[in-house]
């Protein structure tokens, strides 16, 4: 069945957002798997990371780790 195979999936993946000052951490060790015709909802508290996930799923950004 083609739903059984991954369509997306994130294993270990973070994103940190360097500055002089301090470092961010938007993203921590995400795993993530999609499978051809799932629907997938993104919610969360503001500041949480779901844009910068979003922008990565999107090939617009790039992780800093995982894959």
């Amino acid at each position: 069945m083609a739903g059984d195979h991954p369509l997306i999936q994130l294993e270990g993946l973070s994103k940190v957002f360097y500055t002089e000052e301090v470092e961010t951490h938007a993203l921590s060790n995400i795993n993530l798997s999609i499978k051809t015709g799932e629907f997938v909802s993104i919610a969360g508290p503001s500041g949480c990371g779901k844009t910068t996930l979003l922008s990565i799923l999107g090939l617009l950004d790039s992780p800093t780790g995982g894959q």
